[in-house]
């Protein structure tokens, strides 16, 4: 997984520990930030204090690490290819209900709003009720999410042969949107990318 952090960002060529020690079913993930405090207090805004205001400033900090799977001015002239469309993950209905709102979603419209990209909403539905990922390992993560997400048979006729731009805040493991892609790859679809605001950083002494 090619990771922009700071320094790090527009550069492809830095792969990190997760990827190389189990390849992901996506193609490329884009980060904006590291997940500090600060990261987490803007999250923690947008997530619980239900302040949405802030959700277009975010979103431009990750289209910025994300140029290069976003599509080049002269290539949209040309045609050379097909333009990504922009999906979130998806949070299951009830769980909708209750909070209200997507804050992946709710990225999701801004960089498409941004980029002038497509916004595909329900090409991914969450058909299976999950329990919270916070507090479970790298194992149970994947566990949980496995079987999780469905693809809507009419958004995944409009999206065939286009790349698919999977959005989410923060990526802790990976095990969320690497299901969505294994799902998406499997119905034919892709490439995948993600792209989330922030990464958990696990920090190991060897």
């Amino acid at each position: 997984m090619p990771f922009n952090d700071g320094a790090f960002a527009g550069q492809s060529k830095h792969l990190s520990i997760e990827a190389m020690h189990s390849p992901p079913h996506y193609d490329k993930a884009r980060i904006a930030v590291r997940f500090d405090n600060t990261a987490r207090r803007l999250i923690h805004m947008l997530k619980y204090q239900d302040q949405q205001h802030i959700a277009p400033q975010i979103a431009k900090f990750m289209l910025n690490s994300a140029r290069d799977i976003l599509p080049h001015t002269s290539s949209k002239l040309n045609g050379d290819s097909p333009d990504p469309v922009i999906c979130p993950v998806p949070l299951f209905h009830w769980r909708y209900f209750v909070r209200r709102f997507n804050q992946a979603d709710l990225l999701a419209i801004n960089i498409a709003k941004l980029s002038g990209l497509d916004y595909f909403p329900k090409l991914v539905k969450r058909s299976k009720y999950t329990k919270t990922q916070v507090g479970l390992n790298r194992k149970d993560r994947r566990k949980n999410v496995k079987n999780a997400f469905t693809i809507t048979p009419k958004w995944q006729k409009i999206a065939q042969n286009r790349p698919i731009i999977i959005v989410d805040d923060v990526i802790t493991t990976g095990a969320t949107v690497d299901e969505i892609a294994k799902c998406l790859k499997n119905a034919g679809l892709g490439p995948i990318y993600i792209l989330a605001f922030a990464k958990v950083i696990q920090l190991k002494v060897i």
